[in-house]
């Protein structure tokens, strides 16, 4: 089981944030590369043919460009620091959208907030994807950009901030994956969590996410003890959700109406409506709320390889962000197994 590594940068600008991140994973990086491709062989439809894929993520360039320019010199600079081609390392940050797995359906994440009987917002998220991530798959950043400061877990290779997020303007994210079967080249995933790291209110991050995404994905966001927030984007529309108490996510839409029996699957709606029972059955609201909710196992809200049905996918990682606090409790495994650990902004 590796270790997920904590990455301190105080940088310039964007370029010189994504050179600094790549030199000092620079080791990681290429692993993680060289394993992908290993791995997309593997599991993935034409994965023996990792030219394909390159060709394919060259055609998210011009949106990026004309939505996230100094995103994507950062993802340049990034490629540099770590010293490997930027056009391979670019599939690692498209890969949702142009890898088709074969055989089976990757498990993916959970997310909830609560208001505890303290009156804070406490953000879980569960991370969920392939095994082979355990090692050398997962990195967490304590940053600054000029005025900006975030505390994100993201994936080596990809953009950081690919999981969840927090920042010194108070906000706080988690993302996950809605069921989908085709991508439109837009603006890759990662760009929008990657620019969710440093917005400032959830209309700033609604403004983000509005930019028209590559795929279908719902984003909670919480603005220090204020509002519960989540955005659900779809293919043709949007959907926005605001709640004080509350709100859970997984991997299907929230509203019955936009359902149906491709974006739909079973074992979402099951996780979802777990950890809506835990919450209900709850005297108080509290840290151990959330705790208890990501520790789930019936439903597979805390996934094991082979035990839900999902093959070789599992729970890599376990976080619980407090924003108003400036906060995260980061558990580099099953939270059922380990112990999370405290970070500050």
């Amino acid at each position: 089981m590796g270790k997920i590594p904590l990455i301190n940068i105080n940088a310039k600008t964007h370029s010189d944030f994504g050179f600094k991140f790549g030199s000092k994973l620079k080791k990681q990086i290429q692993f993680r590369l060289k394993k992908n491709k290993e791995m997309y062989s593997k599991y993935a439809v034409n994965g023996r043919h990792f030219s394909i894929y390159v060709k394919k993520a060259k055609k998210f360039l011009p949106k990026i460009e004309k939505n996230f320019p100094h995103l994507l010199e950062e993802a340049k600079a990034m490629a540099e620091g770590a010293e490997v081609p930027f056009e391979e390392l670019f599939v690692l940050m498209t890969d949702e959208e142009i890898v088709t797995f074969k055989m089976f359906q990757p498990l993916h994440c959970t997310s909830l907030a609560i208001r505890t009987q303290d009156d804070n917002i406490l953000l879980g998220h569960n991370e969920d994807w392939f095994s082979e991530y355990r090692r050398n798959g997962l990195a967490l950043v304590n940053a600054r950009i000029k005025n900006t400061k975030f505390l994100s877990l993201g994936y080596l290779g990809s953009m950081i901030g690919t999981s969840s997020g927090l920042n010194n303007h108070g906000i706080a994210y988690a993302d996950d994956s809605l069921s989908y079967t085709r991508f439109t080249y837009d603006v890759p995933r990662s760009f929008h969590l990657r620019a969710l790291s440093e917005v400032k209110t959830p209309l700033e991050a609604k403004k983000v996410l509005d930019k028209k995404g590559s795929i279908v994905s719902s984003t909670l966001v919480v603005k220090s003890n204020k509002i519960i927030t989540n955005v659900e984007e779809l293919w043709n529309k949007e959907e926005f959700f605001t709640e004080s108490n509350w709100l859970i996510h997984t991997n299907h839409p929230l509203l019955k109406k936009d359902r149906n029996r491709y974006n739909t699957e079973k074992w979402s709606v099951r996780r979802c409506e777990k950890a809506k029972e835990i919450i209900l059955k709850e005297k108080k609201l509290t840290l151990d709320t959330v705790k208890k909710i990501l520790k789930e196992h019936t439903t597979g809200i805390c996934g094991h390889t082979k035990v839900h049905l999902h093959d070789d996918t599992v729970t890599l990682a376990s976080v619980i962000l407090n924003p108003k606090d400036k906060w995260l409790l980061l558990c580099n495994t099953n939270p059922c197994k380990g112990t999370y650990k405290k970070y500050r902004l």
